[in-house]
């Protein structure tokens, strides 16, 4: 497996934005992000993304917005036919030397995301109730102090 950053994919701005939407869609059955949303993310000087090849295919993705010492993780995602293989661990230690606090939210219900994230060092510092729909669901928001 190969971890690349998107200033190093040899994709196009729209390419990606295909391939990470199809990846989303796989992952979550409808993609919380659209391709027109995912083209201006990946625009943005604040954004940026991680991606994991598996011989040529994107098979996963660590999105993250930075400003000064804050960093927050907008959406992590491992396709389901290599989930559990620890992609998710090496897109999040690719994070490892951020000197800063590092933010995320996860769905209530999601544990596997939620002990990936405990093992980092994340801890729960508030519940936003009702955050996700479809279905409704609370939102775990997550914290990881790097000093």
């Amino acid at each position: 497996m190969e971890i690349k950053s998107v200033e190093c994919s040899k994709y196009s701005l729209t390419e990606l934005s295909v391939l990470l939407f199809e990846l989303l869609e796989a992952t979550y059955v409808q993609s919380p992000w659209s391709e027109k949303y995912l083209m201006t993310d990946l625009e943005a000087t604040t954004s940026h993304y991680l991606l994991a090849f598996e011989r040529g295919r994107l098979i996963g993705m660590l999105a993250f917005s930075r400003l000064m010492d804050e960093l927050e993780i907008t959406n992590l995602a491992v396709h389901p036919e290599f989930q559990g293989q620890g992609i998710a661990t090496k897109l999040l230690t690719e994070l490892s030397a951020f000197p800063g606090q590092i933010f995320l939210e996860v769905r209530a219900s999601n544990h596997a995301a939620r002990r990936c994230y405990e093992k980092f060092g994340f801890k729960i510092y508030h519940t936003r109730k009702n955050y996700y729909d479809k279905p409704l669901e609370d939102a775990l928001l997550m914290r990881k102090e790097q000093f």
